[in-house]
């Protein structure tokens, strides 16, 4: 076993920790101190990336998703799923599991079809936000989507089993979970109503919140400005370091955000008081990093957040969250 890296001196490490099953599994062991009076376990996998074309596809034979199928090879064919399997199985005894985003690697008929069988078939209460993935047919094809995001968006909502937006739900009466998808670095109107609304039943209610999002949020914390390879451990593609996650212009809430967006971020980060931690996926690599946030009366409290790698690498990367 070993400690993951932190770009920061002020979280030791203690209670995040990587490990492998014998099984080859990589499982991420992460512990949540929100004084809730016990322990509520919480199961996070991220990046599943179900890349299949089925005979429905090939019968429509929509160009763009023939060309992706011709030149997407990454994890082609379904690749991912045994590995996406093994995780979820070891995830069965917990308490709520949340996936958190790029689950379909396109948009294909396929890649929902892989989705519904082995997610919504077997684990119906799954919470899965969307990633940026699941709105596009075109991955690394050659052929432009002339359909709007309006429409694709519209068939993923026919599809999911919960609200692609927003989605909250409590668990044991201790832990509010709340899903956003946040697709572009961006939030709306609508999760703003949504999120005000929770967070103020959390504070009645003396709930943890955990709030699980594709994309990370900036963390407006300098240590976090330039972030090299040699801070986290990473299993992904190293192409995009050094990397700014305090303001970075492709992160939510940074200074380039639009005003709804910075609304939203700011109901996140300036609600220490209840938000005990954020989770994230989209980059492919294991980065523990702390929002500079504050309570509402102005108390200024780091807000952890843990991205997490993709699971399709290697044998399958999963999280084991220990809220306590």
């Amino acid at each position: 076993m070993k400690q993951v890296k932190h770009v920061s001196d002020i979280y030791t490490g203690e209670n995040d920790i990587l490990y492998t099953t014998e099984n080859g599994l990589h499982v991420r062991d992460v512990v949540v101190e929100a004084g809730i009076g016990g322990e509520i376990y919480i199961g996070h996998v991220s990046d599943l990336h179900y890349n299949y074309c089925n005979q429905q596809d090939l019968d429509e034979a929509n160009p763009v998703v023939l060309s992706t199928l011709e030149n997407r090879k990454w994890l082609a064919n379904g690749e991912s799923v045994p590995k996406a399997r093994r995780c979820m199985e070891f995830l069965d005894d917990v308490d709520q599991i949340v996936i958190n985003g790029d689950t379909l690697d396109y948009l294909s008929y396929g890649c929902m079809e892989l989705m519904q069988k082995e997610i919504w078939d077997k684990y119906p209460d799954v919470i899965a936000t969307l990633g940026g993935h699941e709105v596009v047919r075109r991955m690394q094809g050659v052929v432009p989507d002339e359909t709007t995001r309006e429409s694709r968006l519209e068939i993923l909502e026919k599809f999911w089993k919960h609200d692609i937006y927003y989605i909250s739900r409590v668990v044991k009466d201790k832990v509010l979970i709340i899903g956003l998808f946040n697709d572009l670095a961006c939030y709306s109107a609508y999760q703003e109503e949504k999120l005000r609304s929770d967070l103020e039943l959390a504070r009645e209610k003396g709930y943890a919140v955990l709030i699980f999002q594709h994309e990370p949020i900036c963390t407006k914390n300098p240590i976090h400005k330039n972030i090299t390879v040699d801070d986290i451990i990473t299993v992904g593609d190293t192409s995009g370091f050094p990397r700014d996650f305090c303001d970075g212009d492709k992160l939510a809430g940074s200074s380039t955000s639009d005003e709804q967006t910075k609304a939203v971020y700011s109901l996140i980060s300036g609600s220490a008081d209840v938000v005990k931690a954020v989770f994230a996926g989209h980059y492919h690599d294991d980065m523990y990093l702390e929002i500079l946030g504050s309570t509402p009366d102005g108390r200024e409290a780091y807000i952890p957040q843990y991205v997490h790698t993709a699971t399709a690498y290697d044998e399958g990367h999963l999280m084991r969250i220990t809220v306590k």
